[in-house]
């Protein structure tokens, strides 16, 4: 822990949900205790105030554990601190983040639950991006498999504050409540928010959309969405999952004889096809006589989910929404991703050259067929493994996504032209 970061942990205790815009009275008492603020947090105290904590500045220049700085130099310092790139315990990262440009936008993400492992993904692969520096907090520990995080929202919650005061961009995921109620932030006239809404709607669900559009007027969000899918929603800007590829090649132990494996993460079975699953996986034994085995990755956290993963041949993903996240581990490592749903494909394939990146199953004879064909036939196997990582790696590994996300942020910060997929 670094020492600038001990002191806002240690030093200054706030009410819970109290606002970021210092009253003048609280200004002025840092400032007669000797703290120091940058030059932009002047406006908010009246000219005797400022003149204060000039003062205490010039004789008090130096980090101590007695003193707060946070001028630019100690802002600098606490962006990049350890965690910019984050990986599973047994899963080495073999990416680093880049030195940051000059003019490189801060990013604080926020989230709760981290919908997928996505959101330290894309915090990971936007620190590989020069253009961008993200820090990460993440509240709680509701997400069984991933409880990765750079910040804790509560143990670290005043260096959490710091960042967000010195942020470009606030990023949320999901919803707001992360800004709102856990952070109770108010941001800055100059600062903006970004939204990442993950997953989708339900089948059975009757509401038309799960976008929050008055919140997202509320906040002028930047927007993006994680499927491609989600601009049926009248979301601006596909962020493609990032997949560190480089990590996950080294993880494939497939074994090169034995029975056909299939990974499959059945978090919700009855979206997922995981009942079809298990009955074609039981007629390719029984009625074709394939040797194949369906792997079940579940109550597991997410390192030894993808070490699971790395010792199948193939995975089904989902007859519902195409191509997911686990799919995506899956073509990460090489392997054939089954998966359906014509809406999702047809998107998908219009960022492929008009071909449908993973192998297409959309009913049970299908998946039977492609399983079955994919287990006997070699050059099918490698046609469809190549497909899928060469679109996984082009639109989905850390560089890409990265980069991707850095232009985005340029254009909505009005620093240079988008260059959209």
């Amino acid at each position: 822990m670094t020492a600038v970061t001990r002191c806002i942990i240690d030093n200054i205790r706030r009410a819970p949900g109290e606002r970021f815009r210092l009253r003048q009275e609280r200004a002025e008492s840092l400032a007669a205790i000797g703290h120091v603020m940058p030059d932009s947090f002047f406006e908010l105290m009246q000219p005797t105030g400022a003149a204060l904590w000039r003062e205490m500045a010039a004789t008090r220049p130096s980090l101590t554990p007695q003193t707060l700085v946070v001028d630019d130099q100690q802002a600098a310092q606490l962006w990049a601190a350890a965690g910019r790139i984050l990986s599973p315990i047994g899963v080495p990262s073999h990416y680093a983040p880049a030195t940051p440009a000059p003019d490189a936008i801060r990013v604080l993400q926020l989230t709760h639950y981290d919908p997928g492992s996505a959101v330290y993904r894309y915090h990971a692969a936007a620190n590989t991006d020069p253009g961008v520096v993200s820090a990460f907090a993440r509240w709680g520990y509701s997400n069984p498999h991933c409880h990765l995080r750079q910040w804790d929202g509560d143990l670290h919650r005043q260096t959490v504050e710091f960042l967000a005061m010195t942020a470009d961009v606030i990023h949320v995921h999901m919803d707001y409540r992360t800004l709102e109620q856990d952070l109770g932030y108010a941001c800055w006239p100059d600062q903006r928010v970004a939204i990442t809404y993950h997953g989708s709607r339900l089948p059975e669900e009757t509401r038309k959309s799960y976008v929050d559009e008055a919140a997202d007027r509320r906040h002028q969000a930047i927007r993006f969405g994680a499927r491609p899918y989600h601009a049926r929603h009248g979301i601006e800007r596909y962020l493609p999952i990032p997949m560190p590829i480089d990590d996950y090649l080294p993880l494939v132990a497939k074994p090169a004889s034995g029975p056909f494996r299939i990974a499959h993460s059945p978090t919700k079975r009855a979206i997922k096809g995981t009942g079809v699953l298990l009955e074609v996986i039981e007629d390719l034994k029984v009625l074709d006589g394939i040797r194949c085995e369906l792997v079940l990755i579940e109550d597991c956290d997410h390192g030894e989910a993808l070490r699971r993963k790395a010792t199948c041949h193939a995975t089904f993903d989902s007859f519902w929404l195409g191509m997911q996240g686990s799919g995506l581990e899956g073509a990460a490592m090489g392997q054939p991703v089954i998966a359906g749903d014509p809406l999702a494909a047809e998107e998908a394939a219009r960022l492929n050259d008009d071909l449908i990146p993973w192998t297409y199953a959309n009913d049970k004879a299908t998946l039977r067929y492609v399983i079955r064909r994919l287990a006997e036939d070699a050059m099918f196997y490698r046609a469809e493994a190549v497909r899928v990582h060469e679109y996984v790696r082009r639109l989905h590994d850390y560089r890409a996504a990265g980069a991707q996300y850095a232009t985005f942020l340029r254009e909505a910060l009005g620093r240079g032209p988008a260059n959209p997929l």
